[in-house]
């Protein structure tokens, strides 16, 4: 029966280095993929301000209802015409 260790350093002698063994490849399709991550921002940049703009037009439209009702903001609208 062989020796265990002499097996394992044999296999470990006869690998490959690893430059030989590993390669980097870059992505054929780098700029594309950088195109279309740059339109995804963009796109959800877009969605963000229209509901953080939504968000606020309500919150400044609660705040005048509210300064309007407990009688903080006077609103004479009919001494407007």
């Amino acid at each position: 029966m062989p020796d265990f260790e002499a097996l394992i350093r044999h296999q470990q002698l006869k690998q490959p280095t690893t430059n030989k063994r590993l390669k980097v490849v870059d992505s054929p399709n780098l700029e594309e993929e950088e195109k279309k991550e740059e339109a995804i921002i963009r796109q959800s940049g877009l969605l963000v301000n229209f509901f953080g703009g939504f968000i606020g037009s309500v919150i400044g439209t609660l705040t005048i209802l509210f300064l309007y009702i407990n009688e903080y903001l006077p609103l004479d609208l009919l001494k407007l015409k």
